[in-house]
């Protein structure tokens, strides 16, 4: 029951009770809200823990798989129920899984998914190829890599290849295995048209899921079918073939049309939602570049993040500082917002906002760190790291307040203080001693810091705080 689709339990408990599901309060509805009330209702009905059922809905997987709710953009959740014709039918479970066009086959038994519902004849058993790049496909499904970057960064990656190939695909190209050419020879018509909704039928998706699976796993292979897609998408004279052309080959020039302020909702949605998200956040409330943090912490963090922590951060406070910059399209951008937040120049020149870089989980995450920035009040976090920057006046000031403190040098007895006032960059050997002294100090010795931290600073510049009145009103008291 580990990966079973909770309508399914939701099934399976009703037909044990000889009864239909609405008649036990389990709506058989498709969705993910009403996954929700039907893991509560099973809950009670099981007297098993809320938490457990609630983990058997598609709401546990990340937005790169199964998208966000009133938001446009692509999705690998299809619109019918698919389920395995043989393991299904002896003991009726639906995995969760088998929800996501990148899974049209069932590896267990194997077979093809179905359509529930469809009565069809089981075909001939899927070949080792088939197989192996299924098998590989749902590695990254399994709980454990599941919410990694890199598992998150292939299923977009599966994606994007699969709209690409599926632009031109037909029955002779891409050259497929055994089975798979097959299967597709007994298409009607193969489907072309992948953009934010995948195929609903099993046989549709494998022909091309399982073969961008394989490439992706072999450099040279990706190359080839990426080439020959390309070459085919060159070779139409259309304005689909062409949008898809400069979304796949963005270091071509493209001299028809001017770059657009904000991104096409059609070529890229998650950064377009994003720029609009952040835009209304600096219309109605005032956000600024000089609002971010270095280290945008929540309440779960501690003094000092983990290192894997720090780094995904600092890449969605420059993400933060570019979009409330409005260069998100300059080169220079990133390192620029970089040298503003204190943080250390990237190796290579780059720009966080082209080429795909914000998937639907960091924007999701910008937006949360942009309003809770607007709840803390607009501290101007820039101002803040200058005056704190060689802060010798509050370290004798601190000390001066504070006895019996733990024995720490001003370097790092300041950059407890900066950690606490604007959370930012320091070195690993500053951090350390951070640490140990965090440790040392009692909670009298802690409060009495914070004071005399406030009253340094008050003392500076009384006006710390900006009080910034939004030029538009809020819809909501509008």
């Amino acid at each position: 029951m580990v990966d079973e689709m909770i309508q399914s339990l939701a099934v399976r408990t009703a037909a044990a009770n000889f009864a239909h599901p609405n008649q036990l309060g389990l709506p058989t509805a498709r969705g993910l809200r009403t996954e929700q009330r039907v893991a509560a209702r099973l809950a009670e009905l099981l007297d098993m823990p809320a938490e457990h059922l609630t983990s058997l809905t598609l709401s546990a997987y990340p937005p790169v798989l199964r998208g966000e709710a009133q938001r446009r953009q692509r999705t690998w959740l299809h619109r019918t129920e698919w389920a395995c014709p043989r393991c299904s039918r002896l003991n009726g479970v639906v995995l969760r899984r088998w929800q996501f066009s990148l899974h049209p086959l069932c590896v267990q038994c194997p077979s093809l998914l179905t359509v529930v519902g469809t009565h069809r004849e089981d075909s001939a058993p899927p070949d080792t190829a088939a197989l192996d790049a299924q098998r590989l496909i749902a590695q990254d499904l399994e709980p454990e890599r599941l919410h990694t970057a890199g598992a998150q960064r292939r299923f977009a990656d599966l994606y994007l290849l699969c709209e690409l190939v599926s632009a031109t695909v037909d029955q002779d190209w891409p050259r497929l295995p055994g089975w798979e050419h097959d299967l597709r020879a007994e298409l009607s018509q193969p489907r072309t048209d992948w953009i934010r909704h995948p195929p609903s039928s099993p046989d549709r998706a494998a022909t091309v899921v399982l073969e961008c699976g394989r490439a992706l796993a072999n450099p040279a292979r990706q190359r080839l079918l990426r080439g020959e897609a390309i070459e085919r998408l060159a070779a139409r004279d259309d304005d689909a073939a062409r949008t898809l052309l400069r979304r796949f080959t963005p270091g071509a020039p493209d001299t028809e049309r001017r770059r657009p302020q904000v991104p096409s909702q059609r070529t890229q949605p998650v950064l377009a939602s994003l720029i609009r998200a952040i835009q209304r956040l600096q219309r109605t409330r005032g956000l600024q570049p000089r609002h971010v943090p270095a280290w945008p912490v929540d309440a779960t963090d501690s003094l000092i993040p983990t290192r894997d922590r720090r780094r995904e951060l600092e890449h969605r406070a420059v993400t933060l500082h570019v979009l409330l910059a409005g260069r998100w399209h300059d080169p220079n951008a990133e390192a620029d917002a970089r040298r503003d937040l204190g943080l250390r120049p990237h190796p290579r020149k780059r720009n966080a906002m082209l080429d795909g870089a914000v998937d639907a989980t960091r924007a999701a995450h910008v937006v949360r760190i942009a309003e809770r920035l607007v709840i803390q009040g607009l501290i101007d976090h820039h101002d803040l790291r200058r005056r704190l920057a060689a802060p010798t006046g509050l370290v004798s000031t601190v000390r001066q307040k504070v006895t019996g403190l733990p024995i720490a040098s001003g370097v790092v007895l300041a950059a407890w203080c900066r950690l606490h006032q604007s959370p930012g960059p320091a070195d690993e050997v500053t951090l350390a001693g951070v640490r140990a002294l965090d440790c040392d100090l009692d909670p009298e010795q802690r409060l009495f810091l914070l004071e005399a931290i406030d009253n340094y600073l008050e003392a500076v510049d009384p006006a710390r705080l900006d009080s910034f009145q939004p030029a538009i009103a809020d819809e909501r008291t509008a």
